[in-house]
């Protein structure tokens, strides 16, 4: 639609300059030599779109050329795959580093847990399962009540807690997220 109306003012802007132009001359032998300029002008104009789609069918037709086509050798073609292969497995590496660093920091800004290991399995760029391995190093006020939660109940609370974060975090299955506590 764009084209269409650009090629109708076109048109109209060089008959309004064709017009001041014939106003301009007077009536003499010059007179129908600058008519026939501005004609071939104004037909140029007209014709202008037209042109333009020979030129896009010929180049478009140049690039499809099945006679200028080369088919690279085998070993370039492997020798590519294996540099992908090897950029594949930097991100890889660099993507589990990022989420490591992440769940570390999580762990550390939600609990007091020090040598924070965390190991990550991915499976078709995606999180598999995290396994986490830290120690426990709360210090705890030691008083002898046989009522009160044993250490073992608290640790579970804190595995539960974390395994709550990092799946709720994540978006995964509470089982796919192991916790280890020393």
């Amino acid at each position: 639609m764009n084209l269409l109306i650009n090629w109708v003012r076109n048109i109209v802007l060089v008959i309004l300059f064709a017009n001041f132009i014939e106003m301009l001359l007077p009536n003499n032998k010059t007179k129908k030599d600058v008519d026939m300029i501005i004609g071939l002008f104004v037909i140029l104009v007209i014709l202008n779109p037209i042109i333009n789609l020979f030129r896009f069918q010929e180049s478009s037709l140049s690039l499809f050329n099945i006679f200028s086509y080369s088919k690279p050798p085998f070993e370039e073609i492997v020798a590519q795959g294996e540099v992908l292969r090897e950029e594949n497995k930097k991100v890889q590496e660099d993507y589990k580093l990022r989420i490591s660093n992440q769940i570390a920091v999580l762990i550390k800004l939600n609990s007091d847990l020090e040598n924070i290991n965390i190991k990550i399995d991915l499976a078709d760029g995606k999180l598999k399962k995290v396994i986490i391995k830290a120690k426990d190093n709360r210090v705890e006020k030691v008083t002898v009540d046989l009522s009160q939660e044993n250490s073992s109940d608290k640790t579970d609370e804190l595995t539960k807690n974390l395994k709550e974060l990092i799946s709720s975090f994540y978006g995964l299955d509470r089982n796919q997220v192991l916790v280890n506590l020393n």
